[in-house]
């Protein structure tokens, strides 16, 4: 029997992890996933990860359960099922021969090899080039001999050019895809990232928030998310404002010790409780500094925008698509803790500028940053004209793109 034709082609996500759950890609899965949803342009969303097929289209009412258990069994036995290495591997090549003809099929950080069928449209998502990776030992590239990174940027390299566009997290991240794989840069999209923690209702921007000079420092990883920087730069300030605070989260052990630094260890967002203490973190703080060395995006820096919370950081990576340098918060062209110090104090100095900032903040992340924006740029670069002629908002850093027709 031929396959029907798709007149309004969708999506089909095929993630890295259960794509309905917190857990897969830190909440961005469900997010993207859900906007996709929500606005009528997803086919569905599976992973090798995935037991059953039963929460292709949408999340049933048990699907946390059934995750749940599903986890518990391969804790218990030890089974896990096999990662997809084509598209011929079983379970992936059943759904993509049941699709409708046309449907844009997205690869999120998964690379199976592609087969000759022309039924299907193919996409990547990637953070940044694998070459760029193994350049800053980041993302599980640390000491990979010359041989692995070859291998596996000959196999990024054949899908990559075989997919039609390739999406990725930031300006910086595409900048470096076009770069290391000589990919026109025209067809990689920036698609950013939403906030993971929502703060539909529960906003502060209250001037005495930004009156108490609390900094915000959210990092699991407290070197590579540029701790120590973040902790030198904050004892500078003290000179200066010295009833300020550092409140510290993510490690699981208390890194540095001294006067006003606040440690609250290691919060799951997927934890009610946990949650619940986050949030409120967000919006008892006056300003957020987590001065990564190495990031392609950062959901935090989302969420504390989201929250009202100026971010101060530096000018680099995924930043300067999330910050509007002098409007959302400061970012600053050197890393130093003197420079930082500077930047902090800019900030706190004057709360009334702070509240600015965060009006603004919370504005940025409506208007461009958050889950509806994404699934529009998505959109956009697969199936325009379900946008009726509607322009999405692209990220402040990628290249002009031309309006929608």
């Amino acid at each position: 029997m031929a396959r029907q034709q798709n007149s309004n082609p969708k999506i089909l996500m095929v993630m890295n992890g259960p794509p309905w759950s917190t857990w897969t890609m830190s909440g961005v899965s469900k997010g993207v996933c859900g906007a996709l949803l929500e606005k009528g342009a997803l086919y569905g969303a599976i992973s090798h990860r995935c037991s059953s097929n039963r929460n292709f289209s949408k999340p049933s009412i048990f699907y946390k359960w059934g995750e749940f258990f599903y986890q518990l069994k391969g804790r218990l036995f030890g089974q896990s099922l096999q990662s997809w290495r084509s598209e011929s591997s079983v379970g992936l090549a059943e759904i993509l021969d049941q699709a409708p003809k046309s449907t844009a099929v997205i690869y999120t950080y998964v690379n199976p090899k592609y087969g000759t069928s022309t039924n299907v449209r193919r996409f990547r998502w990637i953070g940044i080039s694998v070459l760029d990776a193994a350049r800053h030992e980041a993302y599980g590239h640390e000491n990979m001999d010359d041989e692995a990174l070859k291998e596996k940027y000959q196999k990024q390299h054949e899908t990559i050019h075989r997919s039609e566009a390739i999406f990725t997290h930031s300006s910086y991240g595409a900048d470096s895809i076009a770069r290391d794989f000589d990919y026109p840069r025209e067809n990689i999209y920036p698609i950013g990232a939403g906030a993971s923690i929502q703060f539909k209702g529960a906003k502060n921007t209250s001037i005495e928030r930004y009156r108490r000079s609390n900094i915000l420092f959210i990092g699991r990883d407290w070197e590579r998310k540029g701790g120590p920087l973040a902790y030198k730069a904050f004892m500078l300030l003290k000179e200066k404002i010295p009833h300020a605070t550092l409140t510290i989260v993510g490690p699981t052990k208390q890194p540095i010790f001294g006067e006003g630094v606040i440690f609250e260890g290691f919060l799951r967002k997927h934890k009610y409780l946990e949650n619940r203490k986050l949030k409120k973190l967000y919006l008892k703080a006056s300003l957020f500094c987590t001065p990564s060395v190495c990031e392609t995006w950062g959901l935090v820096y989302v969420e504390a925008a989201a929250s009202g919370l100026p971010v101060v950081g530096t000018n680099e990576w995924a930043m300067p698509d999330i910050v509007i340098n002098g409007k959302t918060g400061v970012l600053t062209q050197e890393r130093s803790p003197e420079v930082l110090a500077k930047a902090m104090y800019q900030v706190l100095k004057n709360p009334d500028e702070a509240k600015k900032m965060g009006d603004a903040a919370i504005i940025h992340v409506d208007e461009v940053l958050d889950w509806p924006n994404v699934a529009d740029r998505i959109i956009a670069a697969i199936s325009p004209e379900l946008l009726e002629n509607r322009r999405p908002n692209w990220l402040p850093e990628d290249i002009d793109r031309p309006e929608i027709v």
